[in-house]
């Protein structure tokens, strides 16, 4: 008789155990759903003229309107990162570049972890007198993976000089507006990839 209610004490600890730790993912998801993607990259640390907004449930897109005054470069650029923490093949990064007055639609794709890119935008350049021209990048660097991932995506502008390589960082009148970084930081979107894969296998 001792046996069977051990048994069934047993059984009933098992089952409340179990039960416990239904509750305790419940809430973790729970929690996991009132934190978006884009919370993560701490939206009120963006340039003023970006926002950030989720097409899906494992990627955030930030687009960016921003709007340079400056005796060498005075146009407007507008800028789509969307980035892909949770992505399966590894995490990653695409971007669209718009210019409206010259017709530039420029888009990349499939930036991922481990990258390192200046890309030029083809027809966008900045024209300094005793210089020449400089060709406007994006610049974009991913590394790490979900639980550490590190981002720095924005525009810069550089030309060969004599065999070297200078950029808008090293030319007065330049250097106050470019290099220009929409994301530059580490971000720890690890607990939204667990959650989100957890709630796909559900």
């Amino acid at each position: 008789m001792r046996q069977i209610l051990s048994a069934l004490v047993l059984l009933a600890s098992i089952a409340h155990a179990k039960q416990s730790a239904k509750q305790g993912l419940s809430q973790s998801l729970k929690h996991a759903k009132n934190k978006t993607a884009c919370d993560y990259i701490h939206p009120e640390e963006l340039p003023k003229e970006c926002f950030c907004k989720e097409p899906g449930p494992f990627s955030l897109l930030v687009q960016c309107n921003k709007k340079f005054t400056n005796k060498y470069f005075n146009d407007t650029i507008g800028m789509k990162i969307d980035v892909e923490p949770c992505n399966p093949l590894g995490s990653s990064i695409s971007l669209d570049v718009v210019e409206k007055d010259h017709d530039i639609d420029y888009t990349i794709t499939g930036i991922r972890a481990g990258e390192s890119k200046n890309i030029p935008i083809p027809g966008l350049s900045i024209l300094v007198p005793g210089i020449g021209h400089l060709g406007v990048d994006a610049a974009v660097y991913i590394g790490g993976n979900p639980d550490q991932l590190t981002l720095k995506v924005g525009l810069n502008a550089c030309v060969a000089v004599s065999d070297k390589n200078m950029c808008a960082s090293s030319i007065p009148g330049l250097k106050k507006i470019l290099p220009w970084y929409v994301l530059s930081g580490t971000y720890a979107f690890g607990e939204i990839c667990k959650n989100n894969a957890t709630l796909a296998e559900m």
